[in-house]
């Protein structure tokens, strides 16, 4: 029907009649504990789930309800202090956030038709990790760099790192370098620009803090081996620097096994980007199925992810947890999943990652994890506390990836610290990890292991990834679609072997 017919203008000028005369007006103010404006990010959620925004305001438009969980961070908006909105008369429920620390605002706002509603919100934080001398990060952000003052503001994280580069895709190639890879969008919060995610069909590995850039635009999605991009990173290094730095964005990738034992990582995703803020996406994806009977469940792709972290550290490889929220792929906010680094002095990139280097660090999407381990000899006590916005489900230890001890907090409890004296003897690390009361989605936090004095058998753990290598083997001998020639299905099967060999020889 065409817009200019008598019939399409009268039924043009009766919707506009009709949304003129039922538009009302809705103005949100939100300030911190100072009374300051706040960088916001706010929900207005109407009947039926319909979700409405102002016009100008800052929007994740490139990401999709992938997992089935709620709907609700797509229709959530970023602003500065304040908002309008035009909406119809009736009850909103609003919600506002300025990251982890601060409390979340849930209210309900009528709006009526004959006058403005005004909603003043005063956000204020529960916790100020800065002042205890923590620095947090989101090691996985696939933003705009014209996005991010406002969004890493918003969700008040202090280190935003940034993919510029993803496969085929560069930001470099028309355009630039800038003259300092580091955005400085406060004195408390950076991002930085020059990283590299290199994400095909064995894994996803991301290079953080690049000197220079590193063309990733190749058609294979198993060849050439990601390690070829890891050592190009790892070759910009400067002396003794961390930087460049290799983190393996998740556990449950094909090749991960064979990235730990030819080019281990610096870190490994063990609060990664299927952990979402409305829901979790419990599948393993492109990576290898885990065992749904021993693994039900979302509770159970927590376990089994965990568990491979677990079995890592057993065979003595030295991995801190990493935390990223793939903000821009996956339906996450900036800095939904996070790291802390316990830091010292003033803020930088190479003193964050030093700090994260040395530890003490934890990974978290709701609660505060302290944990210290102390004594000589053999015998050791373990403080574990927590702090928390939302209760507490359980707090554990958790030793060479057995259940060492586990706490009950009261109902309702958001705090809970507990001693707890046992033989360090057995064990080669000892770690905790808390849980909040489960919802919408699985939340968590999660310390960076104390490593023991203990010798650990790890032969179990060995036999473990030499089934995967061998399973991985023998799908890439069967795929005839997998390389465009032999050579390169025998460059990659190489790696494949050595990386067998490193598992073999720990079996004995």
């Amino acid at each position: 029907m065409s817009p200019h017919t008598p019939f399409a203008r009268t039924l043009l000028w009766l919707l506009a009649a009709m949304t003129t005369a039922s538009a009302a007006q809705l103005h949100i103010r939100v300030v911190d504990e100072s009374a300051r404006p706040l960088w916001t990010r706010v929900e207005v959620r109407g009947a039926a789930g319909r979700m409405y925004h102002p016009p100008d305001a800052i929007l994740d438009r490139t990401t999709g309800n992938r997992f089935g969980g709620e709907p609700w961070y797509q229709g959530s908006f970023v602003v500065h202090g304040e908002c309008r909105l035009e909406l119809a008369p009736g009850s909103y429920t609003v919600i506002a956030e300025h990251g982890l620390e601060y409390e979340r605002a849930e209210t309900k706002a009528q709006v009526l038709e004959d006058r403005p509603a005004e909603l003043a919100l005063t956000l204020r934080p529960w916790v100020r990790m800065r002042e205890r001398g923590w620095w947090s990060g989101d090691l996985h952000v696939h933003r705009t760099l014209e996005e991010m003052p406002a969004l890493a503001l918003a969700e008040d994280i202090q280190l935003s790192v940034v993919f510029t580069m993803w496969n085929k895709r560069s930001l470099w190639r028309d355009r630039p370098l800038p003259a300092d890879p580091v955005l400085r969008l406060s004195p408390h919060h950076l991002a930085t620009i020059l990283n590299a995610e290199d994400e095909r069909g064995g894994g996803a590995w991301l290079l953080d803090s690049l000197q220079e850039p590193i063309d990733l635009a190749v058609d294979g999605r198993w060849f050439p081996a990601g390690v070829t991009f890891v050592r190009r990173a790892r070759a910009q290094r400067r002396g003794r620097a961390s930087l460049p730095w290799f983190d393996s964005e998740k556990p449950i990738w094909w090749e991960v096994p064979v990235m730990m034992a030819i080019e281990p990582p610096d870190s490994l995703g063990v609060l990664h980007n299927h952990y979402c803020q409305y829901g979790i996406l419990d599948n393993e994806a492109w990576g290898r199925p885990r065992d749904q009977k021993a693994f039900p469940g979302r509770e159970g792709f927590v376990g089994y992810c965990l568990s491979l972290y677990y079995r890592y550290l057993n065979l003595g490889l030295r991995l801190a947890p990493s935390a990223g929220s793939a903000s821009g792929v996956l339906p996450n906010p900036v800095g939904y999943n996070r790291v802390y680094v316990r830091g010292a002095g003033e803020l930088s990139v190479p003193e964050w990652y030093r700090a994260f280097r040395e530890g003490p660090s934890f990974v978290t999407n709701g609660p505060i994890l302290f944990f210290d381990v102390k004594g000589r000899g053999a015998r050791k006590t373990a403080t574990v506390e927590v702090l928390a916005r939302e209760p507490l489900d359980r707090v554990e230890l958790i030793a060479n990836g057995r259940l060492l001890q586990r706490f009950t907090p009261a109902p309702g409890a958001k705090t809970f610290r507990a001693e707890y004296s046992f033989d360090g003897s057995p064990y080669s690390w000892v770690a905790a990890r808390c849980f909040l009361v489960p919802g919408a989605t699985i939340r968590l936090a999660h310390s960076s292991p104390v490593y023991l004095a203990g010798r650990w058998d790890a032969r179990a753990d060995a036999r473990f990834f030499l089934d995967w290598m061998d399973d991985l083997i023998t799908q890439t001998r069967a795929d005839a679609k997998r390389f465009r020639d032999a050579h390169e299905r025998d460059q990659v099967l190489a790696l494949y072997q050595q990386a067998r060999a490193f598992y073999q020889q720990r079996t004995r």
